[in-house]
C-alpha cells in the first residue's frame, strides 16, 4: 500500500481552512453519511465539510434519523452550495450511501469520495494529503488501511476512480439491502466486503497510513484509530480523531482523557465542539465488553507507536 506522511509543523493560524485547493479533478463528487437525530449539523461536522468542499469536491449529504431539516442547517448548506437529503436511519453509513447513490449523483463524476460524521477534524488541511495520497490518479484509496479481520481501507474516509466505482464487484457492494443487516453484518459485506471486492477485482489499495507491512500487526491486528491514536496525528498522516475512542474508549486506554492536548491550538478546530457532544452523548454500552487481554494489547501498541513517532 501506497504510505506518505506530511509534517503537522506548516500548520498555521486557520490553515485547515485557508489551505490551497484542487487536488482532486473537477467535477469530483462527495457523498457525507451524517447521523442527526435533531435535524442538525453541529459545528463540527460543518467545519469538516467546508474542508472537504476545499478538496474540489462537490459536496452531497444525508441526515439520518430525523423527519426535518433545521433552518440553520439548510442555510449553511445553501451558503456552501452543498445539497442535503434526510432519511430514516438505517443502514448505517452504508444504507445512506445507497440513498445517496439513487440520487443519480455520480455519473459523471471522475472520483467519488465516501465519507461520514464518525469523526473530528480534520486538525490538519486536506488537500496537501490527498496530494501527496495522488488521490487523482490512484483506483480506489484512503486515509488509513488496516489489517484488523482482513486487510482493508476503513471506510470513513474512502475514495474511487469513475472507472473503479463502476466495477460489477464495487456495485455489488452497494446494491447490497444494507437497511435489513445488524451493525455487525453492514461491516462484513460493508466496510470489510468492499475491500475484498476491489482485490478480488485486481485494484490495489492506497492509503496515507498502513499496517500492511507492520510484522507485530499481522499477528496482532488492531484498528489503529484507537491504538495509534496519537501517533496517526502527530505524523499528521491522519488529521482525525474518531468520536468512538472519545466516547467510549472501547479498550479503557488511560491517555485518551488527555486529548484535547494533541489538538494544534492553530489548526481552526474548537476544542468546546469536543466538549459538547462529550456532554451530550454518554458513552454507549456494549454487548461484546473488551477483554483484559484486548486492553492490555491496546495499551501496549498506543504507548509503543506514541514514542516511534
Amino acid at each position: 500500500m501506497h504510505s506518505v506522511s506530511i509534517s503537522p509543523a506548516t500548520i498555521s493560524e486557520n490553515a485547515v481552512e485557508s489551505a490551497p485547493s484542487g487536488p482532486l479533478p473537477p467535477g469530483s463528487v462527495c457523498l457525507f453519511a451524517a447521523y442527526t437525530p435533531n435535524g442538525n449539523l453541529p459545528p463540527y461536522t460543518c467545519f469538516y465539510l467546508k474542508n472537504l468542499k476545499r478538496c474540489g469536491l462537490t459536496v452531497h449529504i444525508v441526515l439520518s434519523g430525523c423527519s426535518v431539516i433545521t433552518e440553520e442547517t439548510r442555510l449553511f448548506c445553501n451558503a456552501q452550495a452543498f445539497t442535503v437529503w434526510h432519511r430514516p436511519n438505517g443502514g448505517l453509513d452504508f444504507g445512506a450511501w445507497r440513498f445517496l447513490l439513487g440520487k443519480n449523483l455520480v455519473q459523471t463524476a471522475p472520483y467519488i469520495l465516501f465519507a461520514n460524521d464518525s469523526v473530528f477534524g480534520p486538525l490538519a488541511p486536506l488537500p496537501p494529503l490527498l496530494r501527496l495520497l495522488q488521490a487523482d490518479t490512484r483506483p480506489a484509496w484512503g486515509l488509513v488501511a488496516s489489517r484488523a479481520v482482513t486487510p482493508h481501507l476503513q471506510s470513513w474516509f474512502i475514495g474511487f476512480s469513475r472507472a473503479t466505482f463502476e466495477q460489477d464487484a464495487v456495485q455489488r457492494v452497494f446494491s447490497l439491502p444494507f437497511e435489513d443487516m445488524t451493525r455487525a453484518e453492514i461491516i462484513w459485506h460493508g466496510e470489510l466486503g468492499l475491500s475484498v471486492a476491489l482485490r478480488s477485482a485486481g485494484i490495489p489499495l492506497h492509503a496515507l497510513w498502513s499496517d500492511e507491512s507492520s510484522p507485530f500487526a499481522r499477528i496482532f491486528p488492531t484498528n489503529p484509530m484507537h491504538s495509534h491514536w496519537r501517533s496517526l496525528i502527530r505524523s499528521g498522516r491522519v488529521p482525525f480523531l474518531k468520536q468512538e475512542l472519545l466516547r467510549d474508549n472501547p479498550f479503557a486506554l488511560s491517555e485518551v482523557k488527555n486529548w484535547r492536548s494533541i489538538i494544534p491550538p492553530q489548526c481552526g478546530f474548537d476544542p468546546e465542539w469536543i466538549e459538547t457532544y462529550l456532554s451530550q452523548h454518554p458513552p454507549r454500552s456494549f454487548r461484546q465488553k473488551s477483554t483484559r487481554k484486548g486492553r492490555l494489547l491496546y495499551k501496549a501498541v498506543s504507548i509503543s507507536n506514541y514514542f516511534k513517532c
